[in-house]
């Protein structure tokens, strides 16, 4: 039995394929969104995870690549957008499977058991390991990658990080993060945050290659979505 995140929007249809996992004898749950997906990934990991690709505020191929180079979950991707730039573009991602909808309930089983089988052979070994604890030092003002990379902070990236790693997987507003790194017009218009975002984002791929597990929550603000200890 595997565990099985489904992250589709239409509730419906999320429900319908909930309905199937739990019929075949796996252990899933369901969102409507990417934001909701990284808070629960970081509370409760999964083994496998059934991406649409359409969602409301993040698309479902950069969840895709960033979920393969961090982790170990098997992919596959169930969406409408059957085209073959489409597939392409998902497997180029990192989906193991891609589904176009509509698919019936036995096929979407069958997928799920193979790759369940496949992600237990002895070649998983040779698959990225599981994303272990981010780290951030208020003390020494640096962020420290699960491998044990250091990356020192600015002063405005170390208040932003401090801000965002309170929540514990939860999203914060952009007027609250524009706060709390000092800028005095905290209109969520501002796009300062943004630019701060970015090259911080930047920072860490350059020196460390690995990807900063802040994403966006679309009209909200941002997610620190990868656990974390701070010091």
């Amino acid at each position: 039995m595997s565990k099985v995140i489904v992250v589709e929007d239409d509730a419906d249809l999320r429900e319908t394929v909930l309905n199937c996992l739990h019929l075949s004898g796996h252990e899933a749950l369901g969102v409507g969104s990417g934001s909701e997906m990284w808070r629960k990934l970081a509370v409760a990991p999964q083994d496998i995870v059934v991406l649409d690709i359409g969602l409301p505020d993040e698309d479902g191929f950069s969840i895709a690549a960033h979920l393969r180079r961090e982790t170990s979950m098997g992919i596959i991707m169930l969406t409408a957008r059957g085209q073959a730039e489409d597939r392409i573009q998902g497997f180029e991602m990192g989906a193991d499977v891609y589904l176009v909808k509509p698919v019936s309930c036995r096929e979407l089983a069958a997928a799920v058991a193979n790759l369940s089988r496949r992600l237990e052979t002895p070649t998983t070994t040779h698959r990225p390991p599981p994303q272990q604890s981010w780290r951030l030092d208020g003390f020494e003002w640096r962020l420290l990658t699960p491998s044990g990379k250091a990356v020192k902070l600015t002063p405005k990236e170390l208040q932003l990080m401090k801000r965002l790693t309170s929540e514990a997987g939860e999203p914060v507003g952009r007027v609250e993060l524009l706060a709390a790194v000092g800028y005095e017009d905290a209109d969520p218009g501002n796009r300062n945050l943004d630019a701060l975002v970015r090259r911080l984002r930047r920072k860490v791929e350059e020196e460390t290659e690995q990807l900063l597990p802040i994403q966006t929550v679309h009209s909200v603000g941002y997610v620190f979505s990868a656990p974390v200890q701070v010091d």
